[in-house]
């Protein structure tokens, strides 16, 4: 039997900055919540600007469908 998956993401904007780096780590609050609802962290991928600057990031999931 070939096992399905169903894919979600989460979006989480950039951290506050002091001194070009993050004052804080990213918030993990979504990404617990995802893992105890059974989706499974697969990638991750950074939203920048045209000038580099990063935005944010894009948070990909999977987790089987039943």
């Amino acid at each position: 039997m070939t096992k399905k998956w169903e894919y979600g993401q989460l979006y989480e904007s950039n951290p506050d900055i002091f001194g070009g780096r993050p004052k804080a780590g990213v918030n993990l609050v979504k990404i617990n919540k995802a893992g105890e609802e059974g989706w499974e962290l697969v990638g991750s991928t950074p939203f920048t600007s045209s000038q580099g600057e990063v935005l944010g990031a894009f948070y990909l999931f999977k987790r089987p469908v039943e």
